[in-house]
């Protein structure tokens, strides 16, 4: 069988595609997500973030908390607690300015945060604040990137649509050089 150029043309174009380098060893990581949200708290109440967008037990996360407050006010604390759902949880105390956390979620999918800001009235920390959360979780090391599913499926779909089109246009060819050949 003789290689066409189009078909020479095509592989080169789906090896082209195929994502190299570091890339490549994220497929084979832990699964991996970040996420940063802001909350309002207000004074004299306690605001909830929950975590596990994995969905994984035994997730390692990692963030790091920014409290802001109102009206130009210089004290930027609040109280901070992360637990999970069967109520083990870290009180971390009042946390000024940025304060970074690791947490552990242990046979639990999720989590959740706690900014507590109900500082007495008389205080000069009571006022609204807004916690800004930046966190980062890593699945154990049997959990699947679905980076990389998504990306291998992916891969497989324009290598199948290339192998097809090419086989078509082979095919198309041919059959237009038979006909070309009993004309004459």
């Amino acid at each position: 069988m003789k290689f066409d150029r189009a078909f020479f043309k095509d592989a080169m174009l789906l090896a082209l595609l195929i994502p190299l380098g570091p890339g490549l060893s994220s497929w084979f990581s832990p699964a991996q997500t970040s996420y940063t949200e802001s909350y309002p708290v207000k004074a004299g109440s306690t605001s909830a973030a929950s975590g596990g967008r994995l969905g994984y037990p035994n997730v390692h996360a990692s963030g790091r908390l920014t409290i802001k407050s109102c009206c130009g006010l210089s004290t930027n604390d609040i109280m901070f607690t992360i637990g999970n759902q069967d109520f083990s949880s870290k009180f971390f105390g009042v946390v000024v300015g940025t304060f970074s956390f690791q947490w552990d979620t242990g046979n639990n999918t999720e989590y959740s945060m706690l900014f507590n800001n109900k500082f007495d009235p008389s205080s000069p920390s009571y006022h609204d604040k807004t916690v800004e959360i930046s966190v980062t979780e890593v699945g154990p090391s049997n959990s699947i990137n679905l980076y990389f599913v998504v990306e291998v499926v992916a891969i497989a779909a324009i290598a199948a649509a290339t192998i097809a089109a090419t086989s078509i246009l082979v095919l198309l060819r041919r059959r237009k050089r038979r006909i070309g050949t009993y004309d004459h």
